[in-house]
């Protein structure tokens, strides 16, 4: 049975709680982060904790665990589930209890779920996956929220749609990113990747900083007309490594295969995490 880090206790997930006040129950209001673990050991680790602590602070949350803290209560989180396999860790700061029902008041909790990391079909990294557009923009994109409601009704239509992933698109259908992925393009002899209201995921800094000897970087916007266009298109999280996109909507990507310059990324990502100990 999964152990769960509750605010101060160790607690078994069946029994994991917190009160009804508190702003992460009430209002969405949340900041979370999701890494995993390579042999046992939490990927990137300070990066997430990083990444946690400013979502935290641009939501208005006290953050009163040092990053030191955080580091600790995970790996002791970890030990005490007593792993066997890979992992994915959500850490989330809450809102905290509030009397008004409404405004962060200072208390805040800390949350720490391990949980089996989920296994993806093989077919999408060979075959590559279809993905869809929808109209949307996150509130405050720089900023990993528990607020995924808007997520989630984008992935529902996704899935009845037979596509794994949904991609915002803005008012003037320039792209961002998809509910839980950053977006990568193969256009002409660059690689390139949205900039403006997107969050910065840490498999998108990864790739960027891996592949910048390999491929001409370009961090700007694309408009949908020219990503439809593109050459090769990838996804990218951090379960979920790196996913080809061979269709969006109803427009087959160049010649619907994935692409060989994206099988060079996902090699080049693979040897950059089995250096990882």
């Amino acid at each position: 049975m999964n152990i769960y880090y509750v605010n101060g206790e160790f607690v078994e997930r069946d029994k994991a709680a917190i009160p009804i006040d508190d702003l992460a129950v009430l209002r969405g209001c949340g900041a979370c982060d999701v890494m995993r673990t390579y042999n046992g050991k939490p990927y990137l680790l300070k990066e997430h904790i990083k990444r946690l602590r400013r979502s935290a602070k641009e939501i208005g949350l006290l953050v009163p665990w040092s990053s030191n803290d955080i580091e600790r209560i995970i790996f002791e989180t970890l030990k005490i589930n007593k792993l066997t396999r890979e992992a994915t860790i959500r850490t989330i700061i809450t809102g905290g209890s509030s009397t008004d029902f409404c405004m962060p008041q200072g208390k805040s909790r800390l949350l720490v779920l391990i949980t089996k990391i989920p296994e993806f079909p093989r077919q999408w990294y060979e075959k590559g996956v279809k993905i869809i557009t929808i109209s949307a923009q996150r509130d405050i994109p720089s900023a990993k929220s528990i607020s995924y409601i808007p997520a989630t009704l984008a992935l529902k239509k996704a899935h009845t749609q037979k596509a794994v992933e949904a991609l915002y698109v803005n008012k003037d259908n320039f792209v961002t990113e998809c509910t839980t992925s950053n977006l990568f393009a193969f256009i002409k002899d660059s690689l390139v990747t949205p900039e403006k209201d997107v969050l910065n995921g840490i498999t998108r800094q990864v790739i960027l900083s891996i592949t910048e000897k390999k491929f001409k970087i370009e961090k700007r916007q694309i408009h949908l007309h020219e990503l439809l266009m593109a050459d090769e298109i990838f996804i990218t999280g951090t379960n979920k490594g790196i996913v080809p996109v061979v269709k969006i909507n109803k427009t087959v990507i160049n010649t619907g295969r994935v692409g060989e310059r994206t099988k060079k990324v996902i090699k080049i990502l693979s040897n950059y995490v089995l250096d990882f100990k």
